[in-house]
């Protein structure tokens, strides 16, 4: 990975997008923003412009395979825009594996004493933030 150049996570959702960023030497992952889910121009848009401005080079997003491993029909919606963002944006599109995020997110805010229900578009980031950093160690 180029060096000043970050890796930006997506965890899709039907509601809302939560971001992460990494930092420039690729090796902590942050919160970023949450994003409302309006359609996937909009999306798309919405991330070119954080490539250009936060000088992204990778965008890796979660893919919320069943428990068991094997594809849900969440699996396929979130796989299907994942195809789609690959062939509209000119950077590199990792999928990676983001079961059980969204829960690990609640019980760490859960553990800080926030309430998650009063606290989604932070989950949200934090569940982008467990994607993110998961990828970076495996690179590390």
């Amino acid at each position: 990975m180029d060096i000043h150049k970050r890796v930006l996570a997506a965890d899709i959702g039907e509601r809302r997008v939560g971001l992460a960023v990494s930092d420039e030497l690729g090796m902590l992952a942050h919160p970023f923003q949450t994003l409302q889910w309006n359609g996937l121009e909009n999306f798309i848009n919405a991330i070119r412009q954080i490539i250009a401005d936060e000088q992204i080079a990778k965008l890796v997003i979660g893919i919320p395979y069943a428990l068991h491993g094997g594809f849900s029909k969440k699996t396929e919606e979130i796989k299907k825009i994942s195809d789609q963002i690959k062939e509209q944006l000119d950077i590199e599109v990792i999928e990676i594996d983001e079961r059980l995020t969204t829960k690990m997110a609640e019980q760490a805010l859960h553990a800080v004493g926030k309430k998650p229900s009063k606290n989604r578009n932070k989950i949200d980031q934090v569940a982008a933030v467990y994607i993110l950093q998961s990828y970076l160690d495996r690179l590390n």
